[in-house]
């Protein structure tokens, strides 16, 4: 979509730094080093200084104005996310029309939505629910008693096990699997004996969940993603783990079962967590960091078993001495046996 960038200045509130022409269009966005005349791109890193001296975009967003730069600034609170709002409103996503595919399996007992979108070899088990404006593409399975709510999106080979719950406009990517059993065993005698998985699941609203993640089903009481989480892709939930609102997960963490996570609350790459914690709110575990305790005061953390990511990088510097301090000593040593 093309748009006047005096639309785009209206609409978010853009502080213009010099003059334009009410018809100047945006034709695209791009990046301050690939634009070209007539896109916008933005300056939200200082790493990138020389790139915006030198850029041909026509107008550039960032958060103050910098001397020397030939574009339009438009200094904004934030620009990088007034970019991806920007982006949501130039390129609009475009989802199949509303219709039912032949192949699709629809069980007599399922109700659907008024504007869904069922596709190929899609199953709708007994008592599913599919809201308004929802969309399954393709081979796409909804166990019993599922329900979705308004203006959800399950791309390709999504699986919902029995009696999972997605609020509004949420949105899983292909291949995950949302409410399979959670890993929960009894031993007896080295026999592991299955305990029966009780619980569901439950993502609330604005929750978007990446591809080829795995979100359990509680033993007792249901797996609960909080309002606006971010799931990337590889991600493993166990059973009973509830989070708090707008909470984010990297590719390849892990939370074990029964953990609780305030709001906000953020685990890099390859990080973790064992069972049976309580996460405090705003707390961030950096990339492969596993929390082993219960973490209630805010803050960065890091390392194995994760602590104050300052104690933890001290630690570390340590380590890299450790060398030059033994040869120090071999000296001392030495001077002590003459």
């Amino acid at each position: 979509m093309i748009l006047k960038l005096k639309t785009l200045v209206e609409e978010f509130s853009l502080q213009p730094q010099s003059s334009f022409d009410d018809d100047f269009v945006v034709t695209g966005v791009n990046t301050l080093k690939n634009a070209v005349e007539g896109e916008l791109s933005f300056f939200t890193n200082k790493k990138y200084l020389p790139d915006l001296f030198e850029t041909r975009a026509s107008a550039v967003l960032l958060e103050e104005p910098v001397a020397g730069c030939k574009a339009i600034q438009l200094v904004v609170k934030n620009p990088y996310a007034v970019l991806a709002r920007i982006l949501q409103k130039m390129f609009p996503e475009h989802l199949p029309p509303p219709a039912i595919h032949p192949t699709a399996v629809i069980s007599d007992k399922a109700t659907i939505g008024e504007n869904c979108y069922v596709g190929p070899h899609c199953i709708v088990s007994d008592d599913a629910v599919i809201g308004p404006g929802t969309s399954l593409m393709g081979n796409c399975h909804v166990g019993k008693g599922s329900t979705l709510g308004e203006k959800c999106v399950l791309y390709p080979s999504v699986t919902l096990y029995h009696h999972v719950h997605l609020g509004d406009r949420v949105r899983v990517h292909a291949n995950s699997v949302i409410g399979s059993d959670g890993f929960g065993y009894a031993q007896d005698n080295g026999i592991h004996i299955k305990i029966p998985q009780l619980g569901g699941v439950r993502i609330e609203n604005d929750v978007e969940i990446g591809s080829n993640t795995s979100i359990d089903r509680g033993a007792q009481h249901d797996t609960i993603i909080g309002e606006g989480t971010k799931i990337d892709n590889c991600v493993q939930i166990g059973h009973g783990v509830q989070t708090g609102k707008h909470c984010l997960f990297i590719a390849q963490t892990g939370i074990a079962g029964s953990t609780m996570l305030g709001n906000h609350v953020i685990f890099a790459g390859q990080s973790g967590a064992v069972g049976h914690l309580k996460i405090g709110d705003k707390t961030v575990f950096m990339v492969r960091s596993i929390a082993t305790k219960d973490t209630p005061k805010p803050g960065y953390y890091a390392g194995f078993p994760a602590r104050p990511a300052d104690q933890h990088h001290r630690e570390k510097a340590l380590i890299r001495r450790m060398d030059r301090l033994r040869k120090k000593v071999c000296e001392l040593e030495k001077c002590l046996k003459k």
